[in-house]
């Protein structure tokens, strides 16, 4: 009776612990598909930083054109 407990213990310990895994790869997985993935507000931010960007570059490139 004890032994049959001892086992199924040690049973339940292991699928803990192969649980724990799958639960740690999972949540790798989701952090790197964030990663990966934007979302609509970092695509905005994204689009308006190049967007001033260009207005930045065209500006430089037309006062540097009226100095020479």
């Amino acid at each position: 009776m004890f032994k049959n407990l001892e086992n199924l213990e040690k049973e339940l310990q292991k699928l803990n612990l192969k649980y724990s895994k799958v639960l740690e790869e999972k949540e790798r997985m989701r952090k790197r598909q964030q990663d990966v993935h934007l979302t609509p507000e970092d695509k905005k931010v994204l689009i308006e930083s190049f967007v001033i960007g260009g207005i930045m570059e065209n500006i430089i490139t037309k006062v540097i054109s009226r100095v020479l």
